[in-house]
C-alpha cells in the first residue's frame, strides 16, 4: 500500500516536470498566439459575431489562417461549398506534415487523434524540434506541447473578440505576427538540426515559387516543389548506398575466394611432383 502510494507521488511529480518543461518549450507560441489569436478575435467582433464563436471556433476548428479565411468569406458570404474548398487549399500542406510525423507518432496511444487535429505550423514546428526526456512518456509530452499552444489560440481568440466589443483599434500589419512566429521558430529548429539540406531545399524552392508562379498560389507549389526536391536526393542517397554495399559484398566475396585459390595451388604442384 505504501510503495504503491510513493510510486503514484513519483510519477505524480515526473507529469508535473514533463509538464513544466512542455510549457517552457511553448513558451514563444504562447508569445505569437495571444496576440494574433486577440487579432483574429477583433476581426470576428468586427464582421458582427459574438465572442462565444470566436472560443468555438478556435476550440473544434483551431486552424489559424484558416480562421481568418473563414473571416473573410463569412463577411462575404461566401457558401459551404466555396468555404470546403478555399480552406483545403490554404490546408493542404499539413498532408506533408502527417507522412513526416508518421514515426513519431507511433505508439502514443489514445491521444493521437487529438495530435492529428491540433497541428498546426507552430505545433510541428516544436515536436520536430524537441527531444523527449529519457525515461518520459512521449505521448503524455507531446498531448502537453499540443494541448498548450491550443489552449493559448483559444485564450487569445476570445480575449480580442471579448475586447473588440469594447475597444476601437487599428489592426493594420497585426495579422503578419503569425508569419513573424514562424520565421522565429524555423531559425530554431535551422540551429537545433544537424542536417542542413532541408532548409536549403525550402529556400529555393521558396525562390523558384515566387519567380514560377502567382504569389497568391505560391505556398502550395514551394511545398510540392521542395518535397519533390527531398524526395530526389533520398532516392539518390538510397542508390549510392545501395552501390556502396554491392561493392563491399563483392570485396568480400573476393577475398574469401583467394584463400582457397591460394592453398589448391600447393596441392596441384605436390600432385605433379608425384607424378
Amino acid at each position: 500500500m505504501v510503495r504503491n502510494w510513493k510510486d503514484k507521488k513519483e510519477a505524480g511529480k515526473q507529469n508535473k516536470d514533463l509538464f513544466i518543461i512542455a510549457f517552457k518549450t511553448t513558451v514563444p507560441v504562447l508569445l505569437g498566439y495571444i496576440p494574433l489569436g486577440m487579432a483574429f478575435g477583433f476581426l470576428l467582433d468586427g464582421a458582427g459575431y459574438h465572442w462565444i464563436y470566436a472560443f468555438i471556433m478556435s476550440l473544434f476548428v483551431y486552424a489559424g489562417s484558416g480562421q481568418f479565411l473563414a473571416v473573410a468569406l463569412l463577411a462575404a458570404g461566401a457558401g459551404l461549398t466555396e468555404f470546403a474548398i478555399a480552406t483545403l487549399l490554404l490546408n493542404f500542406r499539413h498532408a506533408f506534415y502527417g507522412l513526416s510525423l508518421l514515426e513519431k507518432f507511433s505508439g502514443v496511444g489514445r491521444v493521437k487523434p487529438y495530435l492529428i487535429f491540433a497541428l498546426t505550423d507552430e505545433t510541428y514546428a516544436l515536436l520536430t524540434t524537441t527531444d523527449v526526456l529519457q525515461g518520459s512518456s512521449k505521448s503524455r509530452f507531446y498531448f502537453y506541447i499540443a494541448a498548450l499552444d491550443h489552449l493559448y489560440w483559444i485564450a487569445g481568440s476570445v480575449l480580442g473578440a471579448t475586447l473588440g466589443s469594447v475597444l476601437d483599434l487599428n489592426l493594420e500589419g497585426m495579422s503578419f505576427v503569425l508569419t513573424a512566429l514562424f520565421v522565429v521558430l524555423t531559425i530554431e529548429q535551422y540551429f537545433n538540426s544537424e542536417a542542413r539540406f532541408p532548409f536549403i531545399a525550402a529556400v529555393s524552392a521558396g525562390t523558384l515559387s515566387l519567380i514560377l508562379f502567382n504569389p497568391d498560389n505560391m505556398l502550395l507549389a514551394s511545398i510540392v516543389l521542395g518535397t519533390l526536391i527531398l524526395i530526389g536526393r533520398e532516392k539518390s542517397m538510397q542508390k549510392v548506398q545501395k552501390a556502396q554495399k554491392t561493392q563491399k559484398t563483392q570485396g568480400t566475396s573476393e577475398k574469401e575466394i583467394r584463400p582457397i585459390n591460394s592453398s589448391s595451388q600447393p596441392v596441384e604442384g605436390k600432385i605433379k611432383e608425384k607424378s
